[in-house]
């Protein structure tokens, strides 16, 4: 692990990936009418506007993405310093389809 921490691209790399991390969680943000990105780098939490993040947790997790709500209307995102881009990509897809349903059935009902 030292190794890898210690060689120059790393830091680069881990900067690129919370950019790009922070980018796409805007993204995701404006096409679901969610709230603001707070935090920096890799450490980054999303507001929901709406008490839907234990639910989005649990559909995250069947569908194997691994994320957090410290607070009911919230999401905190904290990937590992070596995340890939597409990994973050395969995340926001995740995210994606289950604001999509969470919409659909908000209309349903």
């Amino acid at each position: 692990m030292l190794d890898q921490v210690s060689q120059p691209a790393f830091l680069k790399s881990a900067v690129d990936s919370g950019l790009y991390l922070e980018s796409e969680l805007q993204r995701l943000s404006a096409r679901h009418g969610l709230g603001e990105i707070r935090g920096r780098g890799l450490l980054l939490a999303l507001d929901l506007k709406l008490p839907i993040g234990a639910s989005i947790v649990a559909q995250a997790f069947a569908a194997g993405v691994l994320i957090n709500s410290p607070q009911p209307d919230a999401l905190r995102f904290m990937p590992a310093l070596n995340v890939t881009r597409e990994e973050i990509s395969e995340m926001i897809d995740c995210l994606d389809a289950i604001m999509v349903k969470a919409r659909a059935a908000r209309r349903v009902a």
